[in-house]
């Protein structure tokens, strides 16, 4: 732009001196022909930079804008990356809590299943207590049944008898044992028969 003012400061100057001289040679007239050119191929020269430079220009403001979203999907890729690690490092806790997990299971599983194993062995004993009981009950009432009304049955004195506990084993009385023995006193002595009234 500043090249073209004084180009058309020379071209006016030029045109004034040519209406003033207007008879003066024909070399003249040529020389102001060509200074017209130079000027209007300056001032394409000038018009071309300038349109070259608003092009660049233009450029520059798309490629900042392209830029500045790069940028932007840049930070956005590593806030997810970021997010994705501590999803990873979540998911490493979360799968190693969960073995955890299912290891105290199958330990607490083989515990009760032990536990019901002992349970279910107890309960087996119980039943055959029950058995031996029901079998002592039949087997002590068809005792009873085969004495005789008014028979007396004999037993020997075992270490740790005493009167009390004899009566309670055949369902009697000590007073009863007492006056079927002749007894003064409860005190007896081991390998002492006694006759257990019916």
């Amino acid at each position: 732009m500043k090249a073209i003012l004084p180009l058309l400061f020379l071209l006016a100057s030029c045109t004034s001196q040519i209406a003033t001289r207007a008879p003066q040679s024909q070399s003249a007239l040529e020389e102001m022909r060509i200074a017209l050119l130079d000027v209007r191929q300056a001032y394409s020269a000038q018009q071309m930079e300038l349109q070259l430079l608003e092009e660049r220009i233009e450029k520059l403001k798309t490629t900042e804008k392209p830029n500045k979203v790069s940028n932007d999907l840049k930070n956005r890729i590593r806030q997810l990356e970021k997010a994705q690690e501590q999803i990873k490092t979540d998911l490493h806790a979360f799968s190693t809590h969960a073995n955890q997990t299912t290891k105290s299971l199958i330990d607490y599983r083989k515990q009760i299943n032990t536990f019901n194993k002992h349970l279910s062995q107890q309960e087996n004993r119980l039943d055959e207590i029950v058995k031996l009981k029901t079998t002592l009950n039949s087997i002590s009432k068809a005792i009873s049944k085969q004495s005789t009304p008014g028979e007396a049955l004999l037993y020997k004195v075992r270490p740790g008898d005493s009167l009390e506990k004899i009566a309670r084993n055949y369902s009697t009385s000590v007073s009863d044992l007492m006056n079927a023995n002749n007894l003064q006193s409860s005190r007896i002595i081991i390998g002492q028969e006694l006759t257990i009234p019916q």
